[in-house]
């Protein structure tokens, strides 16, 4: 029996010793986990307003339970999926570059990780327009969006352009005043061809309306949103070919307003010529009174898409 005993009890001891070596952790795969995540590089893709901005974190532990934020990005989500594939040391987080712009920062938290940031900067954005009239009339404008002043009115206008509802799409309205003189010139809303001559066609279908934001004044080269109530405007917009100033309104149930968001910045001789291009009176569109007219040939853009 004393061999059997001697036995059991070697074996009880290496049983007691392989018990006290894992309990000081000597390789146990749970110690990582206790330890704060740490960041030791981080990295922004280049940001473009209303697309996806790919932040890079580079450090150990990354695995746990992170929080970023920014003022400029939103709907911060982990990235699981190939190339971007996260892990322990090395964390992916995409976000929506949205509202202000200029030099902004994303701030990592959480998990007794001691605060890090990462910086990016946001221009304001632009839409490249591609306009004709198969004529005479054809060239590029480059509109420069105001987000930081009328957020919605911009997204609204860019979600309208990466869908590219604009592309094939007459300017049906060259607007005059009163007594004649230059007003606006009014597009987004039916695809060529139009006439003057016969009623438009139903407008294409369009996204839910959007609430008024007054922004810019309406100076010449502008760009507004046209609407009928206060917070119907969708897809159609307007050039301002003149100074408008009373579109801007003061706000006030009586007087609200209209939503300029965007500014020509290249183009302007292009507006210019759309203003003069060849147009004819519309009655039957515009009524008997109207010295509103049809762009004919039409006017049309060829392509829109956000260029910067």
């Amino acid at each position: 029996m004393k061999p059997l005993q001697t036995r059991a009890l070697a074996l009880g001891t290496a049983t007691l010793l392989a018990t006290l070596l894992a309990a000081c952790g000597g390789g146990s795969s749970s110690d990582a986990g206790s330890q704060p995540p740490l960041v030791t590089a981080s990295a922004a893709s280049n940001a473009r307003y209303s697309e996806t901005l790919l932040i890079t974190l580079v450090g150990s532990n990354l695995d746990q339970a992170l929080t970023l934020t920014s003022s400029g990005c939103r709907n911060f989500a982990r990235s699981t999926t190939a190339p971007n594939i996260s892990s322990a040391t090395t964390a992916y987080y995409t976000c929506t570059v949205s509202g202000a712009t200029g030099n902004l920062s994303v701030t990592v938290a959480g998990g007794g990780l001691t605060a890090a940031t990462v910086p990016f900067t946001v221009n304001r954005p632009e839409v490249t327009m591609i306009v004709t009239n198969g004529a005479a009339v054809s060239g590029t404008l480059v509109i420069e969006l105001r987000p930081d002043l009328a957020p919605q009115t911009v997204d609204n206008f860019l979600a309208y352009v990466k869908s590219g509802f604009y592309n094939n799409t007459a300017f049906h309205r060259n607007g005059r005043t009163a007594a004649g003189g230059d007003f606006v010139v009014q597009g987004g809303g039916y695809n060529a061809p139009i006439s003057s001559a016969t009623r438009f066609p139903l407008p294409k279908p369009v996204n839910a309306p959007i609430p008024l934001e007054r922004a810019l004044s309406h100076l010449r080269y502008t760009v507004g949103m046209a609407r009928g109530d206060v917070n119907s405007a969708t897809s159609e917009f307007f050039f301002n070919v003149v100074a408008n100033i009373f579109l801007d309104g003061d706000g006030s149930a009586a007087n609200p307003g209209y939503s300029a968001f965007g500014t020509v910045i290249t183009g302007t001789t292009l507006v210019d010529a759309m203003s003069a291009a060849p147009c004819n009176f519309s009655p039957i569109n515009f009524g008997l009174n109207s010295l509103d007219c049809v762009p004919e040939p039409n006017l049309r853009i060829a392509s829109a898409q956000q260029s910067r």
